[in-house]
C-alpha cells in the first residue's frame, strides 16, 4: 500500500451504505462497523482496533495512532470502482440489517491506497444511487412507497440522489452503466 499524495480535490471513490434510523431521522451508516454518517457532517476515522495492554495483559485497551494507519487495517473505505463495491451490496452486515445503497463518496485528510481502492481520515457521500424494487418482486408498491420515504430522507445529506430500477446487486451496477 502507498500513500496517496496530497491532492488539491478529494479523491472520490464507490461505496456501500446500510439505511437506519437515528434520532428519528433516515440516515447513512456502515456496513461493518457501528458508525451513522451524520447528514451535513463529515464523518472522521478512529482505529477502533483492540490490543491487550504490555504492563496490564488483563486489560484490553485501543490503538492510539490516527487513522488510516499504512500497518493497520483502520480508516474510512471506498473502492475504486462501481462492480468492486457490488461485492457489499449482498454481503451479510455484522452490525445490522436493512436496505443498502450505493454511492459515490469523497475522501480526503490522510489517504492510504491500495489495490482496490483507498482507506481514508475524511468522508462524505457525493452522489447517492437508491434501488427500487422491480416489477416482479412481491409487495412491490409498498417497497415502493420505502424506496420513496428513504430517498426523500437521504436528501437531508444534499447531494444528488437517484432513483435506480432494480434489485440491489447486479442489476443496480448495469442501471448505473452509463
Amino acid at each position: 500500500m502507498n500513500r496517496a499524495p496530497d491532492f488539491l480535490e478529494p479523491v472520490e471513490g464507490w461505496r456501500v451504505w446500510r439505511v437506519g434510523s437515528h434520532e428519528g431521522q433516515i440516515v447513512l451508516q456502515s456496513v461493518f462497523v457501528d458508525a451513522v454518517w451524520e447528514p451535513g457532517r463529515a464523518l472522521e476515522a478512529r482505529c477502533e482496533h483492540r490490543r491487550r495492554s504490555v504492563w496490564r495483559p488483563w486489560r484490553v485497551v485501543t490503538s492510539e495512532h490516527p487513522a488510516p494507519e499504512e500497518q493497520c487495517s483502520c480508516g474510512i473505505y471506498a473502492a475504486s470502482t462501481r462492480s468492486a463495491a457490488r461485492r457489499y451490496l449482498g454481503v451479510p452486515s455484522p452490525v445490522g440489517t436493512g436496505m443498502r445503497v450505493i454511492g459515490k463518496v469523497a475522501l480526503w485528510g490522510e489517504v492510504v491506497e491500495s489495490e482496490s481502492g483507498w482507506r481514508a481520515s475524511m468522508a462524505y457521500p457525493s452522489q447517492l444511487y437508491v434501488p427500487i424494487p422491480t416489477e416482479h418482486a412481491r409487495r412491490s408498491l409498498r417497497r415502493r412507497a420505502i424506496v420513496d420515504e428513504v430517498a426523500v430522507g437521504l436528501e437531508r445529506y444534499g447531494v444528488p440522489v437517484e432513483l435506480v430500477a432494480g434489485e440491489p446487486g447486479e442489476s443496480i451496477l448495469s442501471a448505473l452503466s452509463w
